[in-house]
Order: C-alpha cells, then structure tokens, then sequence
C-alpha cells in the first residue's frame, strides 16, 4: 500500500511539473482487449495490439545546435492499474517508469543518452516485424527470429536482471549519417543499485533506406550474472509494393547450451481508408537447450485493424502455434496454449 501511495505521489508530481514545464509532453496508448485460449476468456488490460503505456518527453534548446532531451516512460494495466509492458523482467520493472529513463544530449548529427532506454538490437529488429497485427503477431515472431524475447539465452533464460527489450544503465551513442543512422549501446558497472551483480550487455544496430526498402541489421552480446554468454544477429526489412507492405526479419543465436535461427514474413493491405488486414508467420529452429520448449515451431497469426479516427482502432487477432508455449504466444493467460484469439480497441493520446 505504501508502495502505491509512493507511487501515486511521484506520478502527481511529475505531471504537475510537467504542466507547467515549457516544451514538456504527455504521450501514450490505452490499449485493452478480451483473449481467448484453451484456458478460457479474460480480460487483457496491457493490450494485444498497440500495447498500453503512458509517457512524459521534453528538450531545451542549449544553443549552436546543440539541445537536451528527456523520456520518461511506463507501461500500464487498463485491467487493474498496475505497471506493466516493461519488458522481460517481472516484478523487477515493475516501478513508476518502467521502459524509459533518460537523459539524452544531441545535434544534427550525433545524440548520446544515458540511462534505461530500449535495446537497439530489438528496435532495428522490429523493423521487418511490426505491422497490422501488432503485439500478437510481432511479439512471438520476435522470440522466433531471435531466440527469445528480443535476446539470447543468456538474457531471457540464464537469469540476468536486464529486461529483454528495455535495458537500465545504459550509455548509447547514435550517428545519423543521412541515409543511414549508426547506434552502440552498453551497460555500464557489473552490479545494480542495490550493489547485487548482474549481467552484462551490449547491441549496435544499422538502420536506414535505399530504394524505397527500409533496412535494419543488428547484433547483441550479453552474459548473466553466472557466466552464461550469449549472442544473437538479425537483418530485416519493410517495403511497400502497389499498395501492399511487405516484411522480414532473419536471425541467428548462440549461447552456452542452444544455438539457432529464425525467420519471419508478414504483409499488410489497407481494404479501405479504414481497414487494413494483416499476416504474420514466423518459423524458429532453436532446438538445443531450454528455449527449445520454451518458443519452438512455427507461428501463424492473422490481424484485423479498423480506424475509428486518426487515433483511435479497433482489432482482432487471432494466432496459431505449431506447439504450445507460455514464453512467446503473448496471450497474456501464463498458460501454454497453441492458440489465441483477442478482441480490442486502442486510443493514442
């Protein structure tokens, strides 16, 4: 109790900075829906689309081109309230700004941002990943392409105390060199705030476009607090072809006691200005070590999106699996289950 009360008063606090704070602002999406698995139908307040969260942004112009810029960022519960959507981490990202906590310094050409951000190996990775069918199609394929929830064996099933996509004490450096944009990240110290150990972590990414193709190549070494190393790469991409998006990711993993590859293909068609259809497959071979029973198989999800408004949609989803899993269907129920179907409604603010 003392906890939320915390909690609630530092969110208070912010706002009301925020408010007053000139070029400060709030940003999110309320995102809720009713799944469907083998273990019956629940209500599904983190989303299965757009993913629910809310956030604070802002920058100073410092001058000579120059300008500082802040993220504060947290995923949400619509079914209770509570903090959730922080990556792969549990109750250990479960606090007030559970994605995002940064302080960036940048120019035209170069920006450096410390603190808990995303992983740039998983957001160039998405780039051949996301589309229509949103959370439920791309957050399985990730773990298929990669070999788990946006990492390697040594992140997401060795126990180091980093979340898959959204890492804490973070430096990264990003160049854009016009038609292409250069980024390193790594983790700063062996132990947390706590003075516990934990793992370590690096990824740098390429991303850019050339012909119309949008382009992404990534790599990410990390290592658990007990020694279990691991390593992933992926390419990918997204293009559009007389109306129709198409798009891939590729990847390939090893670590101590698995190694692997995955892939995935999608497209998406806009039927009308307000409807838009969407397919997902993705097919994974990681079948040494634990994450063979952890995300195996193939992966076949189909999406439905209709636009109320510019920021507002409603969606259906529905997912197969070639075998059951609990890591990677994003049902959101724990259970394995080799189906899922939700139904939904977004709003971005």
């Amino acid at each position: 109790m003392k906890k939320t009360q915390v909690a609630l008063a530092a969110l208070a606090l912010v706002a009301s900075t925020a408010a007053m704070a000139d070029g400060v602002k709030v940003y999110g999406t309320a995102d809720t829906s009713f799944a469907n698995d083998s273990t019956g139908t629940y209500f599904a307040g983190a989303g299965n689309n757009a993913g629910s969260i809310f956030g604070f942004t802002g920058s100073e112009d410092l001058g000579s081109g120059m300008k500082a810029s802040f993220t504060l960022e947290s995923g949400v519960s619509f079914a209770d309230g509570t903090f959730v959507n922080g990556g792969y981490g549990g109750a250990a990202f479960a606090g007030l700004f559970n994605r995002q906590a940064n302080l960036a310094i940048s120019n035209e050409t170069v920006t450096v941002k410390l603190g808990q951000q995303i992983s740039t190996f998983v957001d160039a990775t998405l780039t051949g990943l996301v589309g229509t069918t949103g959370n439920a199609g791309f957050v399985p394929a990730l773990a298929r392409v990669t070999g788990g929830l946006g990492g390697t064996a040594a992140s997401n099933l060795g126990g180091a105390s980093t979340t898959a996509f959204f890492y804490g004490d973070l430096i990264s450096a990003s160049v854009n060199l016009g038609g292409a944009t250069i980024t390193g990240q790594t983790q700063v110290g062996n132990k947390n705030n706590a003075g516990v150990s934990k793992g370590t972590y690096s990824a740098a990414s390429i991303t850019g476009s050339v012909g119309g193709i949008n382009l992404a190549a990534a790599m990410m070494n990390d290592e658990t607090a007990a020694g279990v190393k691991g390593s992933v790469y992926t390419v990918g991409g997204n293009t559009q072809v007389s109306g129709v998006t198409f798009r891939g990711s590729y990847g390939s993993g090893s670590s101590d006691g698995y190694d692997g590859s995955g892939y995935a293909l999608g497209a998406d068609y806009s039927l009308s200005d307000a409807l838009a259809v969407g397919y997902t497959y993705a097919k994974s071979d990681y079948t040494v070590g634990t994450f063979a029973a952890a995300a195996p198989g193939s992966q076949n999800t189909i999406g439905l999106k209709y636009s109320l408004s510019k920021r507002t949609f409603t969606y259906a989803t529905f997912s197969s699996y070639g075998e059951a899993s609990s890591l990677a269907n994003n049902s959101g129920s724990g259970a394995a289950v080799k189906s899922v179907t939700s139904i939904g409604i977004a709003h971005s603010f």
